[in-house]
């Protein structure tokens, strides 16, 4: 592998894994919250779950993206 695209991984790897920080972070105050709105969104029910799930993944991704670099 060239140096060119390990860097390029890692960059993405670390890109993703920020997004997932920012989703996980997002899901826990939807979680916290009392009322359905959110930063201007409306999640109520399972709407709150779909933020962590997604966070997680791209965490995990980005995470294992940066190790195998």
């Amino acid at each position: 592998m060239n140096d060119e695209s390990a860097k390029f991984k890692r960059t993405l790897g670390g890109i993703l894994t920020g997004l997932g920080l920012l989703l996980l972070l997002f899901a826990c105050a939807a979680f916290m919250s009392s009322s359905n709105k959110v930063m201007g969104f409306d999640v109520s029910g399972a709407r709150k779950i779909a933020p962590a799930v997604l966070g997680l993944i791209l965490m995990v991704s980005g995470v294992g993206m940066i190790n195998r670099t």
